[in-house]
């Protein structure tokens, strides 16, 4: 059974930590926050070790991996933390904030010898799942042209969000996930070219990035600006030289109000009525959890959310950032 300690007790790491109260396969041992009210609650809503300091739950001999759920900028510190205790870990998206920061991480794991994975969810939720083995098992045809977009009124569990050095902006902490979705589909672009709205401290908060493959292409956006109240949403669109399949949620709130979404996955073929598809139901948080979970039981290094392909993904985001910057088309 997999004995795992949570950094952080924010939205994140309290979802976290009550999935892996669930997990017949794994314990939850302790969770830590430098809130010393907000580390207690959650602690005694799950009866574990409540930590109030980053040092203090890695230096638990009980705890044999860690999930990392705390702002951007920490990621680093507990990584290289977490693999000099010999503990595998488990750090949430975006990775890091530079290239340099996640090739640290890659070098401290590698030479540990611990598992560890990135916590890229849209790779475990169910409908982009779906429209991925589609595309693999050919019942779209060649990829022509992927759209996705991630639209979210300011996060209201933090205001470190709004700095981009703590944070990346939405071009790093949101675009992210789709990114990392094209990059699963297609593979590296060859470059790639950005426009986007600065938010108040300069962060690249609203940003539309477009794609070029060598035979697809692919336009993604993504946006913290839109005003309070306006619904969370995320939609794909992967049109292929056979078939189009298409994802849409919607929900008042944030993501955590997903179980009370409208949520749409179609398949069209020419000539033929529209298709509703079926899709695993379960939730992406949960079948994340349960993969790393898995990896550490039988002792295994993931093969899907890796830090080398989150690597990759942040090259993508960067270059997106470059690119809004300068106005000018970036190979990443």
């Amino acid at each position: 059974m997999a004995r795992v300690g949570v950094l952080g007790a924010g939205f994140m790491g309290s979802t976290h930590a009550g999935i892996y109260k669930q997990l017949a396969s794994a314990q939850l041992v302790a969770v830590a926050d430098a809130n010393r009210p907000l580390a207690d609650e959650l602690a005694g809503k799950h009866g574990v070790r409540a930590y109030y300091d980053i040092d203090s739950l890695l230096a638990d001999p009980e705890i044999e991996a860690v999930d990392v759920c705390l702002p951007t900028f920490l990621h680093e510190r507990c990584v290289l933390g977490a693999a000099k205790q010999g503990k595998h870990v488990l750090c949430e998206k975006p990775v890091a904030l530079s290239i340099d920061q996640v090739d640290k991480m890659i070098d401290a794991v590698d030479k540990a010898g611990v598992i560890s994975m990135v916590g890229q969810v849209i790779r475990f939720w169910p409908q982009y799942v779906a429209i991925h083995d589609l595309l693999r098992k050919g019942e779209l045809g060649d990829p022509l042209m992927v759209t996705a977009t991630r639209l979210s009124a300011p996060p209201a569990w933090g205001n470190w969000f709004k700095d981009p050095k703590l944070s990346g902006g939405a071009v790093l902490d949101l675009h992210i996930h789709d990114l990392d979705y094209v990059y699963w589909l297609l593979g590296m672009p060859k470059s790639v070219y950005a426009v986007g709205l600065q938010g108040e401290m300069g962060a690249w908060d609203y940003v539309q990035t477009s794609l070029t493959f060598d035979k697809a292409r692919a336009v993604v956006e993504a946006s913290f600006l839109m005003p309070k109240g306006f619904p969370f949403q995320m939609a794909v669109r992967v049109m292929g030289s056979k078939a189009t399949a298409e994802y849409r949620f919607r929900v008042l709130g944030q993501v955590g109000e997903r179980s009370q979404a409208e949520t749409e996955l179609r398949l069209y073929r020419p000539d033929e009525p529209a298709q509703s598809l079926p899709s695993a139901e379960k939730d992406a948080y949960v079948a994340e959890l349960e993969y790393f979970v898995q990896c550490l039981n039988e002792r295994r290094q993931p093969r899907v959310a890796t830090l080398r392909q989150a690597r990759d993904t942040l090259r993508i985001a960067l270059a997106a950032r470059r690119s809004a910057e300068t106005g000018q088309a970036v190979v990443p």
